[in-house]
């Protein structure tokens, strides 16, 4: 142990590069140059603020927790559901230590200039905080008036309608959205949640994207489990791609279609409820030419008068900007992507979140510009 803590640097850097060497070789040329540049990061922060962990907490705590990050990713060569113990021991622990070190970022630069890092503990506190907070099932009931008068000129936050108690003449939408199969989220959870929106009866079931994550794309069986709940609620249930489930395409689209739920990519369908025939849609994910192919998509949707509203699936809510919004008129779209607006205190009721400080897109809740609404939630949403 005293020749690591003596010579952590080199350690460090030839950890880094076996892991980088070992990932292209056996997971993906893209697998290894994204967990390299993340390795690395954090590698410079680590070895930076060494000395000032190993002065507050034992060495050998630090060595494994560090250790821990690398046998993580290493683990993601061969994407597997791990068992819980794995979960417990390896993935939650490398994943809080990674996540911490790297929001350790700016006292790294502060120990590089004044030599000192007061208060260090604190990205320790917000990663711990972080990892807490999915093993959190969040589910909010909202109300969206469609005929609300507030209409205005630039995309802003909106306030949530009063909730309506009659629900005869509501229609009742649950969303699922990023549930991102893994570490965080196992099978039976997963299926738990999907029991119970189906247990709920409502109008119609859409999921917004995101299923998988670098764990969960082995085989086609693990989401098709997952989903099971939803194949007995057939032809109320349609789905969205996210930008993750283009890592693993056929994987999503077979057990999306093993569970009898309707994938739409930039198509619409006219789905009879109990109010009356509602058009759903569902817009693709795109990294590239995003406005090009989401204008020709829009286009070529059908025009349909007679139906009660117009709802449709857009995985990321920054992609609305790239809508032509008057070819096709679209009373509510629904969102996930930006996990509640990453980071935040939206928990204690205060709206400002990482996307909010930094940009003016939609990061969660209810949005709109003109007679357009946009809802934005980071799990599941009942509305």
């Amino acid at each position: 142990m005293n020749f690591v803590l003596d010579n952590i640097g080199t350690v460090t850097l030839f950890l880094l590069l076996f892991t980088f060497v070992v990932s292209w070789l056996f997971r993906s040329k893209e697998f290894a140059i994204i967990r390299g540049v993340i390795l690395t990061v954090y590698s410079l922060v680590f070895v930076t603020l060494f000395d000032t962990l190993v002065s507050f907490i034992p060495p050998l705590i630090i060595l494994l927790l560090y250790s821990l990050v690398f046998i993580d990713t290493l683990l993601l060569i061969r994407p597997k559901m791990q068992p819980l113990w794995v979960r417990v021991l390896i993935n939650w622990p490398g994943q809080w230590f990674l996540g911490a070190t790297i929001i350790a970022f700016p006292w790294a630069i502060w120990v590089l200039l004044f030599k000192s890092a007061d208060f260090l503990y604190i990205p320790y506190i917000l990663g711990l905080i972080g990892i807490l907070q999915n093993f959190r099932i969040t589910e909010e009931c909202i109300f969206i008036d469609l005929n609300d008068n507030e209409q205005p000129s630039q995309l802003s936050r909106l306030k949530l309608a009063p909730p309506n108690s009659n629900n005869n003449d509501t229609l009742q939408i649950i969303q699922l959205t990023d549930p991102h199969l893994g570490p965080y989220m196992s099978v039976a959870r997963l299926q738990h949640i999907c029991k119970n929106a189906v247990d709920k009866q409502p109008d119609l079931i859409l999921l917004t994207g995101d299923f998988l994550t670098m764990e969960s794309k082995g085989s086609v069986q693990t989401l098709s489990q997952s989903l099971q709940p939803l194949k007995e609620y057939s032809g109320k249930v349609f789905a969205c791609m996210g930008n993750h489930d283009y890592e693993a395409p056929e994987i999503v689209k077979v057990a999306l279609a093993n569970n009898n739920i309707t994938l739409l990519i930039d198509e619409a369908l006219i789905v009879q409820t109990r109010l009356g025939p509602v058009e759903v849609i569902g817009f693709d994910s795109h990294s590239k030419d995003r406005k090009l192919k989401l204008s020709n998509a829009i286009k070529s949707l059908p025009n349909e008068k007679n139906i009660i509203a117009s709802i449709a699936m857009l995985h990321d809510p920054t992609h609305l900007s790239d809508l032509p919004l008057a070819s096709h008129p679209i009373d509510l779209y629904l969102s996930g992507h930006t996990h509640g607006g990453l980071m935040g205190l939206v928990s204690l009721g205060l709206k400002t979140t990482v996307i909010s400080l930094f940009s003016k897109s939609p990061d969660h809740g209810l949005w709109g510009i003109d007679t357009l609404l946009l809802f934005s939630f980071a799990l599941r949403s009942c509305l």
